[in-house]
């Protein structure tokens, strides 16, 4: 069995299947399969990929893709009719379809539902491609800083640098973010491979961020598509190291907090560099990598006269007003950049400015600087006052216009000016158009006025409108991300007055929010759970949970549900924690960690039989079918998706009776009983039907079409495809229709109407080539051949 064969080499080269999925470009889930017998006969390309990663010796290698042929010893596997196209097992795509649909209980969408982080298809069919091999070249780095002056000698030491790795460390405040952008917008033409950029957040209110996080940020800059993206932070690092390597890559890597958290960052190759910021010395990382260390302390008194003078009226530069102000500033440039934007903003002269910092409040030392910014904040207007102190609340490394309107519970235009004053007196940034961040000195400035200001109900009615904008948002683009999961179990109330949840209108907009917004979200779950909010910490769980599984963040799709485990749990709520038990056993299970996935499901179903609940015990063992299944154990898989049947039918719910007979329909085929499983399928159909499940129907309905390919009859699955794609015009789904169009197109083929076919690859591939969607690339070859 080519599986078992592929098992012994990895285990013989000493990797595991994450290292191995790195290396080799072919994704862990598909190594999972191939090795669990599931794929008993893989493609030639992933094979060649699998035998250079394994890097086998001729003999090996001759013997390797021999057992790979469909004529070496398999498994029984159904193949088509005589006179008939040989379809063979279901392509990846229709696999993971079926598998969305029937046995992935938390995110039932077809693998074409959503856009993916993949570079997309552009251009017509026939057109030029983009040259093979060719990478995309990321810009990652923020906005050059207006008036940079000074820091020549720093400068000239990043010029000269011929280290891998410069750190540049020095106290908060002091301009080292600006130091490294500036450096890295003059130094770009040196790296024409592109220009990374990451705020590791070491230092500030939020979590710092996790290596793994980073690279798969990185990873989808560099073009690596997501199906390639291991979950392990080995195989990330890996992965990350063999993109890096050759490329004259810059990588800026700000904030950080140590050297731990940095090495599993830095890019491979000589051709690379990497600039980091740390308010540390970061020596282990000096001793480790060789690194060039750059110490910043605040710039000396001409330095900081000229950076002030700048700000100020030309006039005034080298006065002895300018001079005053600067040491009354600890020449610190954050200090600087506050106080020359109120004297922007007012029009006061120097000399007015140095009389008012002279008093005793205004003197203050290096990093003693509240003196400035009660200054600055006691100059704003009551309303930016407001806004200022009420953004200390917020958790997130940074937030939107509309975010911040929730927060405050005004209308956007209102809010936009007011953050138009805040960001003239460079109390916020907008450092992305429409999003705002501070300085972490600012926001616990912020944090103590909001504490000192503000009422606790005040605090709290603020925080409820801000999380009722996230939760209701993400909740409305889960619905859109997967229509086809059940319903909410605990379902949201109308949002508070003000919070004014952003309208999620289509799929490709409900996936640049999650991705624009997921750190931000991420922050905001734990915040509900610190706060005691816990009915938004469940609810924001369970929203989040599908992009999370789609993105492939496992790890924080399990944070995210023991979150909402421990929030069940201070509600007393027992339905709710039986659903966290089960969500972290199927997450468990993509993680392989088999033996967690099953406590987890021993507690679902100890929870759901103690409190007599047959539906959620009907549930449990409906996701207890698919950790058998992701576990490689399919006969149990079989059966325990047939004692879900049997419960959801002994308790009438249609709805969920039709998802555990498409279950049992999936695995008996997948299983290699394909005509037993088209009574389960069909039977799936009618209760959807009466359910009035409308998205599981389409899904349904697709499946059925592709059993029929696969039992070699072809003309019995056009009418289920084009019933599908009937129904598709009550839905707002347009993936699932170019779903149903190239399997209708691949019907029409094998019943020998190439025409009809063209005409419904290329419908298919206008839609997926729009949506951004990698699955475009499938249909422009088909209509290329």
């Amino acid at each position: 069995m080519f599986g078992g064969m592929l098992r012994g080499l990895r285990i013989r080269a000493m990797l595991t299947q994450e290292e191995l999925a790195a290396l080799s470009g072919v994704s862990e889930r598909q190594i999972r399969e191939i090795e669990s017998g599931r794929v008993p006969v893989p493609r030639a390309g992933t094979v060649r990929m699998l035998a250079d990663a394994l890097d086998l010796s001729p003999e090996d290698r001759a013997a390797f893709q021999l057992a790979a042929q469909p004529g070496a010893p398999q498994p029984e596997t159904p193949r088509p009719k005589a006179g008939q196209p040989d379809t063979g097992q279901p392509d990846a795509g229709q696999r993971e379809a079926a598998l969305s649909a029937a046995a992935r209980p938390f995110t039932e969408q077809p693998e074409a539902s959503r856009p993916d982080s993949a570079q997309p298809e552009t251009g017509e069919p026939g057109a030029g491609r983009r040259e093979a091999g060719r990478p995309p070249v990321p810009e990652q780095l923020p906005s050059d800083v207006d008036g940079f002056t000074g820091r020549a000698e720093a400068l000239r030491v990043l010029d000269a640098a011929t280290s891998a790795v410069v750190a540049v460390s020095g106290p908060a405040g002091v301009g080292k973010t600006s130091l490294a952008v500036h450096w890295s917008h003059r130094a770009a033409p040196r790296f024409p491979d592109g220009r990374l950029y990451v705020d590791l957040r070491g230092f500030s209110r939020h979590d710092a961020m996790e290596p793994a996080e980073v690279i798969r940020g990185f990873l989808d800059a560099l073009g690596v598509p997501l199906d390639r993206v291991p979950s392990g932070l080995t195989a990330l690092v890996a992965l990350y190291r063999s993109h890096s390597a050759g490329r004259a890559l810059l990588v800026v890597l700000d904030n950080a907090r140590d050297a731990e958290q940095v090495l599993p960052l830095l890019p491979a190759g000589p051709a690379a560099r990497t600039i980091v910021t740390s308010r540390r010395r970061l020596t282990g990382l000096v001793a480790e990598t060789g690194a060039t260390a750059l110490t910043l302390d605040v710039p000396d008194l001409p330095e900081a006269v000229e950076l002030l003078g700048r700000r100020l009226a030309p006039a005034a530069e080298g006065g002895d007003a300018v001079a005053a102000i600067a040491a009354a500033c600890g020449r610190l440039p954050l200090a600087l950049a506050l106080v020359g934007a109120r004297a922007q903003l007012t029009g006061f002269p120097p000399e007015a400015i140095a009389t008012e910092l002279r008093n005793p409040r205004g003197r203050i030392a290096a990093l003693e600087i509240d003196a400035v910014f009660s200054w600055s904040y006691d100059a704003l207007s009551r309303d930016a006052a407001r806004l200022f102190r009420l953004l200390g609340l917020v958790a997130g490394a940074d937030i939107a216009l509309a975010a911040a309107a929730a927060l405050a519970g005004r209308a956007l235009p209102e809010v936009r000016r007011t953050l138009a004053e805040l960001t003239d007196a460079s109390m916020v940034v907008e450092h992305a158009p429409g999003r705002y961040r501070m300085h972490d000195l600012l926001h616990a400035y912020a944090a103590e006025r909001v504490r000192a200001e503000e009422s606790e109900a005040g605090r709290q009615a603020a925080l409820t409108r801000l999380l009722d904008h996230y939760t209701h948002t993400a909740y409305h683009a889960e619905l859109v991300l997967n229509p086809v999961r059940a319903p909410i179990p605990m379902a949201l109330g109308t949002p508070v007055d003000g919070s004014e949840p952003k309208p999620v209108l289509d799929l490709t907009a409900a996936v640049e929010w999650l991705k624009t917004e997921y750190s931000v979200l991420l922050a905001a779950l734990r915040q509900a759970e610190e706060e005691g909010m816990h009915r938004h910490a469940w609810q924001l769980s369970w929203a989040l949970d599908t992009f999370l599984n789609d993105e492939r963040r496992w790890h924080d799709e399990g944070a995210a549900w023991a979150v909402a485990l421990r929030a069940a749990t201070a509600m007393t709520d027992r339905p709710a924690a039986a659903h966290a038990h089960r969500f972290l056993s199927a997450v468990h299970g993509r993680l392989d960690r088999f033996e967690e996935a099953h406590a987890h499901m021993r507690e679902a179903l100890r929870l759901s039989l103690a409190a007599g609940d047959r539906a959620g015990e009907a549930e449990n063992r409906f996701v207890l079918s698919y950790v058998y299944w992701l576990q490689g154990d399919g006969e149990r898989a079989l059966d325990q998706a047939g004692r879900s049947l049997a419960l959801f039918t002994e308790i009438d719910d249609p709805y969920w009776a039709g998802k555990a007979a498409l279950a049992v329909g999936w695995y008996l085929s997948e299983l290699g009983s394909l005509q037993e499983a088209l009574p389960y399928h069909l039977q799936a159909l009618e209760l959807q039907q009466r359910a009035g499940d409308r998205p599981n129907e389409l899904v349904t309905l697709d499946t059925l079409g592709v059993l029929h390919q696969r039992l070699g009859d072809p003309m019995s699955a056009i009418p289920h495809f084009r019933r599908g794609l009937r129904l598709t015009a009550t839905t707002d789904n347009p993936a699932l229709r170019a779903q149903l169009l190239g399997h209708l197109g691949d019907a029409s083929e094998a019943v020998g109407d190439p025409e009809t076919a063209r005409e419904h690859w290329r419908e298919a591939y206008e839609i997926l080539r729009g949506l951004g969607h990698p699955h475009a690339a499938d249909l422009r070859r088909k209509l290329q051949a």
